[in-house]
């Protein structure tokens, strides 16, 4: 029996966080259901708490926030709703000392760094980082976008994709003060809207998946910055629209996958040696708009939030090709925008 984790885009009137559990042969037992929360869109999960935005802005008469939520044995319990420090908060991540969230403002193009206190709530906005700039894509650059923040490996620095700016924002909490120093950025390809990250399982190397370009760029991760080495494609079509959303490696870290909105498509990768990788298949996502997706702990399944088709799509997947199987199963979730298997 496998337990999974999702979140969506629910007014507070709807259970916008449920916990499913899924057996082997398909059936889906409910678990807990959570509501309360507008627009639980990204969740990060550690240990029995679960953090999770709330994307909402101020032009709607709620600014975007951040909410703990504590899992007692399936029962979802929320704490107090925090300031994000901006608009349409998308993304939250754990510091690599687990005592902050950080949460990344699309709308307003900045980083809140929030404090954990002792019983794992959320005791408030300690720092924000606003960044500056643009691209030339017209209509999605016109300002900043923060997107997501990850770790580096070493845990020395906060990175940080900004859509809007084509930017890798190199931060670092500073211990006496708990707030955000910025260090520098990385300028990506103009136009390209660096979207999540990934970092390769053994090697210093960063993959970043850009939304606008549909590409994803593998990076170096050396003297305390990012040195581009290989660019892949996502899409299986470069005539349309298409944008990327998700990337993640597989448990076993011998393939990457990435999801493409628009041809609804997940790309697959086989990992070499060196860290570079080949584009083995592009399959169908299962549904329209493929926001997120997770590996089963085993690899044997992937699961897809297909958002516009309010359903999470089940694969089936081999872990030694690493190819996707058929469909096994779709799972109705009203505006799905997030899945993953629940952390025991």
């Amino acid at each position: 029996m496998d337990r999974i984790l999702v979140g969506s885009y629910a007014s507070p009137h709807d259970a916008g966080i449920q916990i499913l559990d899924i057996d082997r042969t398909g059936v889906v037992t409910p678990v807990a259901q959570l509501r309360g929360i507008a627009n639980p869109s990204f969740l990060v999960q550690a240990g029995a708490m679960i953090y999770a935005v709330s994307e909402t802005n101020a032009g709607s008469g709620l600014a975007g926030g951040v909410v703990a939520i504590r899992d007692s044995d399936g029962t979802l319990t929320a704490g107090t709703r925090r300031p994000s420090g901006g608009d349409w908060p998308c993304h939250v991540a754990l510091s690599r000392d687990g005592q902050f969230v950080l949460v990344a403002n699309y709308g307003t193009g900045n980083v809140g760094l929030l404090r954990i206190g002792t019983n794992g709530d959320i005791a408030g906005l300690n720092d924000l980082q606003q960044h500056s700039g643009s691209g030339p894509v017209a209509g999605r650059q016109a300002g900043t976008h923060a997107h997501s923040t990850s770790i580096s490996p070493d845990g020395r620095f906060v990175v940080a994709a900004d859509l809007g700016s084509d930017e890798l924002v190199f931060s670092s909490i500073h211990p006496a003060t708990n707030t955000l120093r910025r260090v520098h950025a990385v300028r990506t390809t103009p136009g390209h809207g660096p979207r999540h990250m990934a970092w390769h399982p053994n090697k210093p190397l960063l993959y970043v998946a850009n939304e606008l370009s549909c590409t994803v760029t593998i990076y170096r991760y050396a003297d305390d910055t990012l040195q581009p080495l290989w660019e892949h494609a996502t899409n299986r079509d470069p005539i349309g629209e298409s944008i990327v959303s998700d990337i993640h490696f597989s448990p076993d870290g011998e393939f990457l996958c990435v999801a493409t909105r628009g041809e609804h498509t997940i790309a697959t990768y086989k990992l070499h040696p060196d860290g570079n990788m080949t584009r083995l298949h592009v399959d169908d996502a299962g549904g329209a708009w493929p926001r997120n997706f997770g590996f089963s702990p085993d690899g044997s399944a992937l699961l897809v939030a297909c958002q516009h088709d309010n359903h999470i799509a089940v694969h089936r997947r081999d872990p030694r090709s690493g190819a996707l199987g058929p469909i096994t199963q779709r799972i109705p979730m009203p505006g799905v925008s997030y899945v993953a298997y629940r952390q025991r």
